[in-house]
């Protein structure tokens, strides 16, 4: 298919109301049902007409957010001003942060896990220390007792030992899960958070970018009627 300028428009308009990004991982079925939500809204455009799959829709986006990235590096390097932006590459660079956004995302969630799995595993580690100082301070008990009696007898442990260590057991993983309950909580918390404040820069920018559209629309009837006028 040979891409116009109507169709990075199209494509881009799109991408920015089904939002592929948020909420889901590079490579995982979520994200690839959402590229195929894309394809599937062009293909029922009429005008321009579309003959795409999500491999051509990810590739055309792809090769025009490098471009506008290459763009703005050069600029940025060569003089620091910015110049005009096309509403191809003003949508582009909406839809670059919300893609930017969505990857820190997932950088940090990995971030809180690693965290949550050093912590099980340092939890493990001190209920298991614990146990074998138990165990020693049982062993050094019950050598102390055959000493003070003279002469060693055998007997059955009536398992107190064990009934108080499994009850301080089930203790510490309570509290284990309970912390781990509300770290869960609190990281729910911040990812709703962060989802809102990020649909709310999109929403802003999309007013933004409306009104200008509807002042240029206004201008230009303006000239019209003024040219007709004349």
């Amino acid at each position: 298919m040979f891409w116009t300028e109507e169709h990075d428009i199209m494509l881009c308009r799109e991408i920015l109301a089904v939002d592929p990004f948020t909420g889901t991982k590079k490579g995982t079925v979520q994200r690839g049902a959402k590229w195929n939500e894309i394809v599937h809204n062009l293909m029922k455009i009429e005008n321009p007409k579309f003959i795409v799959d999500q491999r051509g829709v990810r590739d055309r986006y792809t090769l025009l957010s490098q471009k506008l990235k290459k763009k703005l590096r050069e600029e940025e390097e060569a003089s620091g001003i910015d110049t005009e932006m096309t509403e191809v590459e003003d949508a582009l660079e909406d839809i670059i942060e919300i893609e930017d956004a969505s990857t820190k995302q997932v950088e940090y969630e990995s971030g809180v896990k690693m965290k949550e799995m050093d912590k099980e595993k340092q939890s493990a580690e001190d209920v298991r220390r614990k146990a074998m100082e138990k165990l020693g301070e049982t062993q050094k008990r019950k050598g102390t007792d055959k000493e003070n009696e003279g002469q060693p007898k055998k007997r059955r442990s009536n398992g107190g030992d064990t009934l108080l260590f499994l009850r301080e057991k089930n203790v510490m993983q309570a509290e284990i899960k309970k912390e781990e309950m509300e770290l869960q909580r609190k990281t729910l918390e911040l990812q709703e958070k962060k989802h809102e404040a990020l649909m709310n820069v999109v929403v802003q920018q999309q007013q933004q970018h409306n009104k200008q559209m509807q002042d240029f629309q206004t201008m230009m009837l303006a000239l019209i009627s003024k040219l007709g006028k004349n």
